[in-house]
């Protein structure tokens, strides 16, 4: 047998795991995209639901149009985390965070925009270069991103429970970790988010 016949039959005994209450498994399936309020949305056909769920919410904010227009595209990821600096600027979003609640996961975009944002704004004062990493990812971005999405989640209407837990990771916004050097990537990577 051929090495590039035996990977096909094993890329057919995966593509269905009946463990998941017979979902097709997404990950030798090549992910669709769509175009949801100009943001253009790549992942599995459910992830693309939510996404759509969220966007529509983040359609009422009247502060998410600040931040929204610096995201290009929004993935199914592993783990979450905006890549500010790509060409087209992608927000990665996990499992854990596109599976929550559709309020919970506008207010994610909408944090992760405004990470973006402030990106955009640095380089903007760096005459085009590369800003510093703690102008759009340190602990004071950090604070200044959960304060945006708190008051969006609140133009929302989110119950207590997610304001109040926005508040608490306010009270320490290193929570995500490192923002710079190899320990940021090894903290990305832990991520269960």
């Amino acid at each position: 047998m051929t090495a590039p016949e035996s990977l096909f039959k094993y890329r057919l005994q995966l593509s269905f795991d009946h463990s998941l209450g017979g979902a097709p498994m997404e990950i030798f399936r090549r992910w669709q995209s769509e175009i949801v309020d100009g943001i253009e949305v790549r992942g599995s056909a459910a992830f693309r639901a939510r996404t759509r769920e969220a966007l529509e919410l983040l359609r009422m904010s009247a502060l998410f149009g600040a931040a929204g227009d610096h995201i290009a595209v929004i993935r199914q990821g592993r783990r979450s985390g905006m890549k500010a600096w790509a060409e087209e600027p992608t927000f990665t979003v996990g499992i854990a965070t596109w599976r929550h609640s559709a309020i919970w996961y506008a207010g994610a975009i909408a944090h992760d925009a405004y990470h973006a944002k402030l990106y955009f704004d640095a380089k903007g004062g760096s005459h085009g270069k590369e800003p510093d990493s703690d102008a759009w990812t340190g602990a004071d971005a950090e604070k200044q991103c959960l304060a945006f999405q708190r008051q969006v989640l609140l133009e929302l209407h989110a119950d207590e429970e997610i304001i109040s837990y926005l508040d608490r990771c306010a009270q320490n916004p290193t929570y995500q970790g490192h923002t710079t050097g190899w320990r940021s990537w090894l903290d990305y990577l832990l991520r269960w988010w």
